[in-house]
């Protein structure tokens, strides 16, 4: 193992240390020495948790070994569902907060997790980044709740994950299926679909036990949670995914560093999110031909007319779900039609000049 990966556990965490003399010198004398704790849903190895390593790396090359930070991983020092309390109690300095587990708190952020929402892993992500940056409504919401997402995120396209195989719009009636959540339950109810919400760590166990009879999941997650263990069979819908369960950082702590450390962060988090979105796309049709070589998942196209069903559901979905928000008093159509702006401004981008990783 190099220099530059050298760690060891503590504490039950992985606190990563990297020598000074392994990288250039040079950071800003004011940033200060620190460890950040970092809590996190997922279980050390998989996408998600290699990309999260690899942004710390970053950041502490970037501050010149002055900032390391040890993680916790597996929801071992708190449960995801309890993610944006525990920032705003100082429990950890980051944590995976998902936009759907605390709805009362969050419900205007989980508009960006509706169906269908981006089908580019780029443009849906920079586009979520964007608006939690800019959108005012958006902004306030993670100010009250004491967090920042301080990276993007993109679940991968959602596909069903069954014990049996679902090789028909109509095979989806009455079928148990755990949803993220949100909107999506709107889309469900138009299917005749059993929504069953639960964190994604739950979901082998729910059904292993036959607690359900599959899962909304996705192609890289079912890797990280060796779903296919439990579940043989993967219908691709790539109904959306989800943009609005980042890395968050505690606004306490963001509120001490010095701007020099907080450029830092936003470099590494564009750095990031670039890299996220060329592996995932990338890596899912690997991984996916991997699963039914080595695994014997078995892979289902729906139909032209089965898939515009879906998309159908989708859609009406959406306006239910805005409809909802408008009764309530929540701006969600101010936050979902800034990030539609963003997301068809990116697309537009892409196809003239390419991804911005190829530009360089």
């Amino acid at each position: 193992m190099s220099a530059r990966r050298a760690g060891r556990l503590l504490a039950g965490g992985l606190l990563l240390f990297v020598p000074l003399d392994a990288w250039a010198q040079g950071a800003p004398a004011d940033i200060p020495a620190m460890t950040l704790k970092v809590a996190d849903t997922f279980p050390p190895t998989g996408f998600v948790p290699e990309m999260e390593k690899a942004w710390a790396e970053n950041v502490t090359k970037k501050t010149g070994g002055k900032i390391k930070f040890q993680f916790f991983w597996s929801d071992s020092l708190f449960k995801q569902a309890d993610g944006a309390t525990n920032l705003a109690a100082g429990v950890a300095d980051f944590a995976r907060v998902a936009s759907t587990y605390d709805p009362a708190k969050t419900q205007l952020w989980m508009t960006l997790d509706m169906p269908f929402n981006a089908k580019d892993y780029w443009c849906g992500m920079s586009a979520s980044v964007k608006v939690e940056q800019e959108e005012p409504n958006l902004k306030k919401t993670f100010e009250q709740l004491g967090f920042l997402p301080i990276v993007g995120y993109s679940s991968g396209h959602f596909q069903f994950l069954s014990k049996t195989p679902i090789e028909k719009v109509s095979e989806l009636a009455n079928k148990r299926i755990r949803s993220y959540g949100g909107a999506r339950i709107k889309m469900y109810e138009r299917l005749n679909i059993s929504p069953i919400f639960m964190p994604y760590a739950q979901i082998y166990e729910a059904v292993e036990r036959g607690v359900i009879d599959g899962a909304e999941a996705t192609i890289l997650l079912t890797e990280s949670f060796k779903h296919y263990e439990v579940a043989k069979s993967m219908t691709i819908t790539n109904s959306g995914f989800v943009a609005a369960s980042p890395l968050s950082i505690s606004l306490k702590r963001w509120n001490t560093f010095p701007d020099s450390l907080k450029q830092i962060f936003r470099e590494a988090a564009v750095e990031h999110d670039q890299e996220w979105s060329r592996r995932m796309m990338e890596l899912e049709g690997i991984k996916l031909k991997e699963f039914q070589a080595k695994h014997g998942l078995k892979v289902i196209n729906l139909s032209a007319e089965d898939q515009a069903a879906i998309e159908k559901a989708g859609k009406e979905a959406q306006e239910s779900w805005l409809a909802d928000m408008d009764k309530k008093g929540v701006p969600a159509r101010a936050t979902w039609s800034k990030f539609q702006e963003l997301n068809a401004a990116c697309e537009k981008e892409v196809a003239a000049n390419g991804y911005p990783w190829a530009r360089k």
